[in-house]
């Protein structure tokens, strides 16, 4: 009998727990499938898991990781997350943002500021269970293209520090993982300095977290590479790199 495998992954560190993600991935996962972005064709060939990461100490460096593809892009996206950069293309290039949904949720002519009423909510009471912000539309994203990955976020507040968890239906782990993971971290953090509390641990949860076909050589690579690179300290670097990395490549 076919099953997706449960893998579980923790460490101190956010490139910690990413890259011991891939590992566990591609040695535990299993070949599958799932619905194409493409119009041309029906599905896509995939490394498929349900994975659990629990990065203990979110912000604290090294936090980011040199074999992620996208390195000179992450400062960006975490704008696009927090203050909406992109919003202006949904309808054109996206069918959503995460911005957009969690900060401007539509429902009707009403927009709700998920994320506000989320702060507001443990401001009131830090222990409560009710502190979460949802993505999905059932009227609407079932039929669009490309509907969120992100379906929820929860928080609460343990001894003064905000623990954040985060839901995801799918995601593509080589590719995508590393930042939105590195994001909404960064989110957790501006939540928990609203709070005037520490950040605590972040808990990520994915239903189907996989590696597409066209990326197994790639994956390959990476996997080789860091069997190869033993000092860590070569492959988890200081947040701070980006900044030099950007204005080195502009």
């Amino acid at each position: 009998m076919g099953r997706i495998p449960q893998l579980i992954v923790e460490g101190d560190l956010l490139p910690e727990v990413w890259e011991a993600s891939i590992v566990r991935l591609w040695n535990e996962g299993i070949d599958s499938s799932k619905e194409t972005y493409k119009v041309e064709e029906e599905k896509d060939t995939i490394r498929e898991a349900s994975m659990l990461m629990v990065v203990k100490k979110p912000f604290e460096q090294p936090m980011v990781h040199m074999g992620y593809e996208g390195l000179m892009s992450l400062n960006e996206y975490v704008d696009d997350v927090i203050k909406g950069t992109k919003d202006y293309l949904i309808g054109s290039v996206y069918d959503y943002t995460y911005h957009k949904q969690l900060f401007e949720f539509e429902i009707g002519q009403r927009h709700i500021d998920q994320i506000g009423q989320l702060i507001q909510k443990l401001q009131q009471s830090s222990f409560s269970n009710r502190a979460q912000a949802v993505t999905w539309m059932p009227w609407k994203h079932y039929d669009v293209d490309g509907p969120p990955c992100l379906q929820r976020i929860w928080c609460k507040v343990i001894d003064k520090e905000l623990e954040m968890h985060t839901l995801w239906r799918s995601r593509d782990a080589y590719h995508a993982a590393f930042a939105n993971m590195f994001a909404f971290i960064h989110l957790q953090k501006l939540i928990a300095d609203k709070l005037n509390v520490k950040i605590g641990q972040y808990v990520d949860y994915s239903d189907s977290y996989h590696v597409y076909g066209q990326h197994f050589d790639s994956a390959r690579k990476f996997l080789k590479a860091i069997e190869t690179m033993k000092d860590k300290k070569a492959r988890w670097v200081n947040k701070s790199f980006l900044d030099r990395y950007v204005r080195d490549e502009a």
